[in-house]
């Protein structure tokens, strides 16, 4: 049986091997069942990419709060060991530290379960195919997470809240980390317009609810533009005769506000 086993073994990677050449020539077994392969290929991907997508984007999103953690954490240490606990490193740093905790948490609290939303395979009820899409799937591990959740607003991570606090951590980020900033006000402002274009197509094109994502957008230019000023006078020294006139567009302020905006719209959408 052994020695069948491995002959059988043999012949298919021998087969592998040649499947390239019998192609190219034609063959017509190996070109049927490549198809067929092909098919069910396609098939099995069509399950479950919804489901691919849905995971990688909380991966991508954890990993991009952690990163700002990350930065945020050296640089307020650094800061305190230079100059010590001042009223703005106690202020700043209190601010960024809360944003950081409950953002790290949401983040891993999506990810986790969209994991579980992977795990749950299709089933068949009646003949009917229950639909595989990842919101469907969330809604049936929705009760069995509930109470495993400590702060109930975060349960959705697509409440206005937990927006506003992906884009707090990511200013914060981006303020603790080397950035580059546009080299004049008039080639930022023309950055930033071209930005707030791809936004709304980004809106329009990845939010259920166009209205909603269109209040997000406000509510993180408004919160993202005051925290980006204060941040970048306080945090970064950078004098508020630049912050509040025209020259804000070739400021890090103007960096941290497009990526905080960039992060809450991106985790905000639909999937």
């Amino acid at each position: 049986m052994a020695v069948e086993q491995a002959s059988l073994a043999g012949f298919i990677l021998e087969y592998v091997e040649r499947l390239p050449a019998e192609l190219a020539g034609g063959d017509f077994f190996a070109v049927t069942a490549v198809l067929i392969f092909l098919y069910l290929a396609f098939y099995a991907l069509s399950k479950l990419t919804a489901l691919i997508v849905f995971f990688i984007k909380k991966i991508f999103l954890l990993a991009i709060v952690s990163l700002a953690c990350y930065h945020f954490a050296q640089t307020l240490s650094l800061r305190i060991a230079i100059n010590g606990f001042t009223q703005s490193t106690l202020l700043f740093g209190a601010v960024g530290s809360l944003a950081g905790v409950l953002g790290f948490y949401a983040a891993l609290y999506a990810a986790f379960h969209s994991a579980k939303n992977i795990k749950t395979m299709p089933r068949e009820n009646a003949g009917e195919p229950v639909k595989s899409e990842p919101q469907t799937l969330k809604t049936e591990s929705q009760s069995m997470l509930a109470n495993l959740n400590p702060f109930p607003t975060l349960r959705d991570d697509r409440r206005l809240e937990t927006v506003l606090t992906y884009l707090i951590i990511a200013e914060f980020g981006v303020f603790s980390s080397k950035t580059i900033a546009a080299p004049s006000a008039t080639v930022g402002l023309g950055f930033f317009t071209v930005f707030m274009i791809a936004a709304l197509l980004f809106i329009h094109q990845s939010y259920t609810h166009y209205g909603r994502g269109l209040k997000h957008l406000a509510a993180a230019i408004i919160v993202g533009g005051t925290l980006s000023i204060l941040l970048g006078h306080y945090w970064s020294g950078i004098p508020l005769t630049n912050l509040l006139s025209p020259r804000y567009f070739s400021t890090d302020s103007l960096v941290a506000l497009v990526t905080g905006l960039s992060v809450s719209l991106f985790m905000g959408s639909k999937g």
